[in-house]
Parts: structure tokens; C-alpha cells; sequence
């Protein structure tokens, strides 16, 4: 893994940098995740999972379904109620700890 020095030049009202050749070669799609470390900042490719998680309202999101859970939790159905072929493809070899 290579350690890369690049500058910050200003872009429209932003700040960039230019990646690397081989790392722009790499990605499957033009898109990039910047995640703030305690120790700086992170550049990785997206993938499918960064999306949902990195969207700053995601929190509100998971918030609002807790709450209307406690408030409302004749509303709760078990998962295996209303699983369906669809979940079960999705979820084929992942390791799920019985309760």
C-alpha cells in the first residue's frame, strides 16, 4: 500500500485533491467515501453498504422506527411471521443467533 502526498487546489466553491491513476482505475464506480478518523481522513471506494449508513439523517431514520416500536409494540410481529423467500436468499449463509 502506497502513502501518497497530494495538495488541496479549489474546485468551483470546494477544496479537491486529484487522485492517483491506479487508485481511480481501481473503482467499480466514480464514487468515493470520505470518513473523518481520529487520525484524518479516510479515502475508500463506496460500496453498497456506505451508502445507507453514511447519510446523515440514517440516524433520525432508525430513531423514528425505535420509537414508533415503544410506542406501539402490539404492532411488532415476529420475524418469522413474515419472512419471506426473498429475506431468506438474501440472507443464504449468514450466521443468525437463534433466541
Amino acid at each position: 500500500m502506497a502513502l501518497v502526498e497530494k495538495k488541496l487546489f479549489k474546485h468551483g466553491g470546494s477544496w479537491a485533491i486529484d487522485l492517483p491513476m491506479r487508485f481511480a482505475k481501481e473503482l467499480k464506480e466514480m464514487s468515493v467515501v470520505i470518513e473523518e478518523t481520529p487520525q484524518g481522513f479516510l479515502i475508500k471506494p463506496k460500496t453498497e453498504l456506505d451508502a445507507m449508513e453514511a447519510d446523515p439523517l440514517f440516524h433520525r431514520f432508525v430513531e423514528a422506527i425505535a420509537m414508533d416500536a415503544m410506542k406501539h409494540p402490539e404492532k411488532l410481529r415476529d420475524a418469522r411471521d413474515v419472512w419471506d423467500d426473498e429475506w431468506a436468499d438474501l440472507l443464504e449463509g449468514v450466521d443468525v443467533d437463534e433466541a
